[in-house]
């Protein structure tokens, strides 16, 4: 299964290609949603950030309104470790400040229960991740999450490629 998963993404030509094997790989692991991106400021961003999702584009629009992308809690947790991990660790991992429960609620509220988030932090390049998530109300796929973080880092790398042109496809093994 890891095989398949990180051929999936590593195949992929075009952003569209990603979008379409980010789904297939999320309903594979058990999600419903999934998140690449930098953590930046997308208003004030060009072409070159990465971004790619498929929550609902009322959080997304909400997310953007409120420049979200630097001040996620979720990202700042990505942010001191270098290792998948559960959203609700993320209480443990940093200082919750009432806005940031906020900004959990609301995406709770706008369907998006708990996540897993891979953290992606390239030397020289905005942090970033990839992030699964179940629907509100649903568990996430415990079992699968070794899996996720093996396919988030190959997600990551992919779209390191396609938008960035500096990632790059491991090399043939066997």
């Amino acid at each position: 299964m890891a095989m398949q998963l990180i051929r999936v993404v590593e195949e992929v030509e075009t952003r569209e290609d990603l979008a379409a094997a980010m789904v297939e790989v999320a309903q594979e692991l058990g999600f419903q949603y999934f998140a690449l991106s930098h953590h930046l400021d997308y208003a004030s961003e060009t072409d070159a950030a990465l971004r790619l999702h498929n929550y609902p584009e009322k959080w997304a629009d909400y997310y953007d309104r409120h420049r979200l992308g630097v001040s996620d809690p979720v990202h700042r947790a990505s942010h001191v470790t270098s290792i998948g991990f559960c959203w609700s660790r993320i209480p443990q991992m940093i200082a919750l400040t009432p806005d940031d429960l906020a900004v959990l609620a609301r995406g709770r509220a706008q369907g998006i229960g708990n996540g897993f988030t891979v953290p992606a932090h390239v030397p020289g390049e905005a942090r970033g991740s990839c992030s699964f998530a179940s629907e509100a109300g649903e568990p996430i796929p415990e079992r699968m999450l070794p899996m996720a973080q093996l396919a988030g880092n190959f997600a990551f790398e992919a779209a390191r490629r396609l938008w960035t042109g500096r990632g790059h496809r491991p090399a043939e093994v066997g």
